[in-house]
């Protein structure tokens, strides 16, 4: 399911997991008992499966009697992502067309929200825009940023029509938005005094 990886162990999680299996000397590397096991290069490797299975498994439950984990299931992937997997899917596209199909198609369906500046609406939408970002990265996200703008730029091209300027059409569009906004601004901060 693409890139997407569950959050990141908390800090004390990490220290007792390292804790826990550093307890036994490690039958592969001959690391000693405390210390870091070691590749066949000698560089420091987090731990060997020999290692993990000669120290056993860790005491979880009573670490979550101690209040370390907030919880122990699998981490849920975000809607977003398995609706990026089902577009591409649908379409056989690559992964940032099918990311942006996806992302846009979520602000489609919650257009009259977006309109209204309804913020549970804006809310969830800058959630999922966060999740894809987080799950694909630098990369992945410039590359979504990209096929976003080429379709944009597509479509001020269909709008503005074969003899048309779709820069000057597109930055119309942005000065609309933005007389809108501020209005809209305006127009709560009047009724809020």
């Amino acid at each position: 399911m693409g890139h997407w990886r569950p959050q990141f162990r908390s800090g004390e999680e990490t220290k007792r997991l390292r804790a826990w299996y550093r307890q036994v000397a490690c039958p592969k590397c001959e690391a000693p008992a405390g210390r870091a096991c070691r590749t066949a290069a000698g560089h420091p490797t987090d731990r060997h499966r020999a290692r993990r299975d000669a120290a056993g498994s860790p005491p979880y439950e009573d670490w979550k009697k101690e209040g370390l984990f907030q919880h122990l299931g699998p981490a849920a992937i975000p809607a977003i992502l398995v609706d990026c997997q089902t577009t591409r899917d649908d379409f056989g596209v690559d992964q940032p067309l099918g990311d942006a199909v996806a992302i846009v198609s979520h602000v489609l369906t919650h257009r009259l929200g977006i309109g209204l500046g309804d913020e549970p609406t804006l809310d969830r939408l800058d959630d999922a825009a966060r999740a894809l970002a987080l799950a694909r990265g630098p990369i992945g996200s410039a590359d979504l940023v990209t096929v976003l703008a080429a379709q944009v730029a597509t479509l001020a091209s269909i709008i503005a029509g074969p003899h048309g300027d779709p820069e000057a059409m597109y930055t119309g569009l942005i000065r609309d938005q933005v007389d809108l906004a501020r209005r809209q601004r305006d127009a709560e901060k009047s009724i809020s005094e």
